[in-house]
């Protein structure tokens, strides 16, 4: 499953619990009040088949039907079987020869009491005749006054446990059945889902459609998609392969999902496993804002199509979801992770595997950039809470578990399993594990013993620590030069917080010397140097600080840590100026000279800007030009300013949208009144680029936001102009409201509030006018009391009345941004109501937030930032200018 997340602060109390006898920590920061224990649920009977037949009633927005569940009695003896089933009808349930059975009916299950009891192995089949206008699970789209062109579909969406919405089941993945599905809808319409289509039945105004899969899969995997599509035909290996999109977007459905044979052919060769089934379908539909790996047929929502301008810049992250959501046939579909405790076996692969894609697909320098930002996503959302990567507490569905650590975190594991095995064994190992538990259910203890039986490697530790634990290595490294021993030492400690959450990590890193070849060779080419690496152990017998020296022929002329970058940690490494400008201009690895960058961004030294202006024009790669911009934006001063006005305006358009984006971004950073001249030349700069229009929405998104932040004249005016210039998902309005919002003035406050609560306006659009009202609760401090209040006024409505769960949920963080605290009850009481587990959780993350934040402590902490920030500021001031005097003399 692919999601769109927000990471919020995520207070409350902790537990603790044991997973295979081992204690799991207590996490920090995540559980909400009322979160409990879950474990997967008894099954006294295994589920076999499930058969669905039933009808669709798009005018009341309703299905009837039939559900017929097969089962094999695993108990001794089976007297009742409960079925999960929320807010349905029943109207009759009976065994398959029709004779009827008892039952009751509590708010989640349906209790079904059998006509005698069935003993071990015994097969018999319960039909539930019933009907819902389901809330969840199923949905109904339509056209509507926001979106008149939005043509009729229905969709499916059952993870983590929707499907008991619309149809009685086992809503839980510790269990596999074949599934069949007889779908009666109108004539027109055209039906999409597992596994094959066996018939087509005419009836006049409508069709009935037959599917069945026969590979048993966990209920939460079944797919209908019912809409009048466009079909774009592709292959593999001789299996279809097929694109449904609605009919004006087909020239784009190859945009986004062109690469899927090719894909197919890469996961297929790299885990030696063939793709298990005999076609592959993706859907793209309306309302749906993620993507979800239903077997045989993934599910694509309509914010993830690529138009052909997106695809110039925006195409390689959009199109790493296809890539996600293709890997999870493999894992997560063949082979589920048993309960969502252990999801990271479902998502952290799929996570993993998307960017071993972009390594085949787009080289090692973008793999090994999008590892970084994995880890940063990951970083981000640890600095607001912390848990292992399985953990049973959580409410309800347990949706909040599809985080950063389950993705981000899990893909990072597999990173450092495949560093620490070898690329050979690790494929091996894969291999292994997919043909051990294929069409089985799976929880970490079968990796780690399938890794372990493979490879011949203890795993223990290894799982114990970046699995069971929570947290990861926080390094400070210091590096020195003894010349007269010709000795290298390098202080390496870890600075995270050890306690029962967190260890001190026992892990091997390497550590590279690029040293000149002769006292001579000092030019930095390849010729004249050589690399001496060394492995060490840290972390061993609980040692948090350790040093360790190398014999060397001459000084090194670079050292880097954990060169190629396989260890998910922070890195705090001080090293001189003439190192980094060295690292920056010779390393010919992509981290390196992003380490470099971000290290000389934090130099207050003329010779540190140089060489970061040499290598935002001329690095062979875009990713550490855009490292250098940001670092550049961290400089504040005029040399710096100008590098960045000089990229924006003059690097090609085409080849390097992403780099003036974060050009334009840093632009923003010359604040007025602080910086009046600089903010004025970064505010022309970016009005030129947004008044002329640039072919890329990347850098439109980041002109507007970046404009928005320098705070001068004319700003507003021209961000609510352009309000009105269509783009792509409303992409590049979500960069507008954010830049209203930077600006400080109240007026922008009703502005957005307007095209928040403007019921036609596109939902994409309100999304972005609810996120832009919440930039104004982190910039609070900027605005009066009464604007705070109408922001605070307009959210609240939206949270109780939007259509759009993604609205409802961006209210309210926006809401917990602005740290009101009488939106508590209007969260509290539509949390309790709501039926969306991603929303709900936004919702009460929010009202706990508001409930645990003291207002003047928080106006404390944010005094003290600016004061602190002034001083910094003065700080670098004296620095230049003393730089600047030395020079004179």
């Amino acid at each position: 499953m692919y999601c769109n997340r927000t990471y919020t602060i995520q207070l409350g109390d902790g537990y603790s619990l044991m997973v295979m006898g081992t204690p799991t920590p207590q996490a920090r920061s995540f559980e909400l009040p009322g979160d409990t224990i879950h474990y997967a649920p008894d099954r006294p009977a295994d589920v076999q088949h499930v058969r669905l037949t039933f009808e669709l009633d798009f005018e009341q927005e309703m299905v009837r039907g039939t559900a017929s569940t097969t089962f094999v009695a695993l108990y001794e003896e089976v007297r009742t079987i409960a079925l999960d089933a929320v807010a349905l009808q029943i109207e009759k349930v009976a065994l398959a020869d029709g004779q009827t059975l008892d039952y009751s009916v509590t708010d989640k299950q349906l209790i079904v009491t059998l006509d005698r009891p069935y003993t071990h192995g015994e097969t018999f089949t319960v039909d539930v005749t019933y009907q819902a206008r389901p809330r969840a699970g199923l949905h109904f789209v339509k056209p509507a006054p926001e979106d008149p062109t939005r043509p009729v579909q229905v969709f499916t969406y059952g993870q983590p446990r929707y499907h008991s919405h619309w149809f009685p089941c086992h809503d839980s993945p510790n269990d596999r059945a074949t599934t069949e599905m007889i779908v009666t809808v109108p004539a027109e319409l055209q039906t999409v889902s597992n596994g094959r289509l066996l018939s087509t039945t005419d009836n006049g105004a409508t069709k009935t459609y037959h599917w069945r899969h026969d590979i048993p899969h966990a209920v939460y995997l079944v797919s209908l998609v019912v809409g009048d599509f466009a079909v774009v035909e592709d292959s593999y290996n001789r299996k279809p392969v097929t694109y449904y999109v609605r009919k004006d977007r087909r020239d784009d459905a190859l945009l986004y999902m062109g690469k899927t044979p090719q894909m197919l052919s890469f996961f297929s060769e790299y885990t030696g496993v063939e793709y298990p089934y005999d076609h592959y379908t993706q859907t793209v539909v309306e309302i749906f804002t993620g993507a979800m790996e239903h077997t045989t047929a993934t599910t694509h929502g309509f914010t993830l199509l690529l138009d052909q301008r997106a695809s110039l810049d925006l195409g390689p992250e959009y199109v790493s979801v296809v890539a996600h959501e293709l890997a999870h046939q493999w894992f997560g579909d063949l082979v589920t992770c048993r309960d969502w405790a252990n999801g990271w076996l479902n998502e952290g692969f799929a996570t993993y595997f998307e960017n071993l894609w972009n390594e085949h697909d787009l080289g090692t320098d973008f793999f090994k950039h999008s590892m970084l930002e994995l880890q940063a996503g990951y970083l981000s959302e640890d600095a607001h809470y912390r848990r292992p990567v399985v953990y049973h507490v959580y409410h309800d569905g347990g949706f909040e578990l599809f985080d950063a650590h389950l993705y981000n975190k899990g893909g990072w594991v597999l990173h450092m399993l495949r560093h620490q095995l070898g690329d050979a064994m690790f494929r091996r190992a894969i291999k292994a594990y997919l043909e051990r538990y294929r069409e089985k259910e799976v929880i970490t203890a079968d990796l780690e013993r399938t890794l372990e039986e493979v490879t011949g490697r203890s795993m223990a530790q290894f799982f114990q620590q970046w699995i069971y634990s929570g947290g990861y290595p926080a390094f400070e490294v210091n590096y020195s030069w003894d010349n007269e021993q010709k000795l290298a030492k390098v202080k390496i400690k870890q600075t995270q917080k050890i306690d029962d959450l967190t260890p001190c990590f026992v892990t091997p890193v390497d550590l590279a010397f690029t040293i000149p070849v002769s006292e001579k060779a000092t030019d930095g080419q390849a010729q004249g140097t050589q690399v001496v690496s060394r492995r060490v152990l840290v972390g061993e017998d609980g040692q948090i600080e350790q040093s360790f020296y190398f014999p060397l022929e001459r000084e090194p002329l670079m050292v880097r840590f954990d060169p190629d970058g396989w260890l998910l940690k922070t890195l705090k490494f001080e090293r001189s100026t003439q190192l980094l400008q060295y690292q920056l201009q010779y390393d010919p690895d992509v981290l390196g000279r992003i380490e470099a960058a971000e290290s000389l961004g934090d130099k207050d030294e003329v010779e540190a800007v140089a060489a970061l202006g040499v290598a935002l024009n001329h690095d062979a790669f875009w990713g550490v030009r855009c490292v250098v911009a940001a670092a550049l934006g961290k400089q504040g001063t005029s040399l710096a300013q100008g590098i960045l006005l000089q990229a924006l305006e003059q690097l090609d358009p085409t080849q390097f949208s992403r780099v003036r984006a974060i050009a334009a971004t840093a632009l923003g950073t010359f604040q007025h009144p602080q910086r009046e001249e600089m903010a004025r030349q970064s505010a022309q700069a970016l009005q030129k680029v947004l008044e002329a229009g640039d072919i890329s929405y990347r850098v439109e998104y980041a002109a507007s936001e970046a404009l928005g932040k320098t705070r001068t004249e004319r700003s507003v005016d021209l961000l609510t102009k352009l309000i009105e210039r269509p783009s792509w998902n409303n992409y590049v309005q979500r960069g507008i409201f954010n830049g209203l919002a930077s600006t400080g003035e109240d007026r922008v406050v009703d502005s957005m509030a307007g095209y928040l609560l403007n019921t036609s306006n596109h939902p994409t659009l309100r999304r972005g006018a609810a996120v832009g009202l919440g930039q104004i609760g982190r910039q609070r401090y900027l605005y009066s009391r009464a604007a705070r209040e109408r922001a605070v006024t307009a959210l609240c409505v939206a949270v109780e009345h939007d259509s759009w769960g993604p609205v409802r949920s961006a209210a309210a963080h926006a809401l917990a941004a602005l740290r009101e605290k009488r939106a508590i009850e209007v969260l509290e009481r539509q949390a309790a109501q709501e039926h969306d587990s991603g929303v709900q959780r936004s919702m009460r993350v929010a009202a706990h937030v508001l409930r645990t934040t003291d207002e003047d402590q928080e106006q404390v902490k944010q005094l003290r930032k600016d004061l602190d920030e002034l001083r910094e500021e003065n700080r670098k001031l004296k620095e230049q200018l003393s730089n600047l005097e030395a020079r004179i003399k």
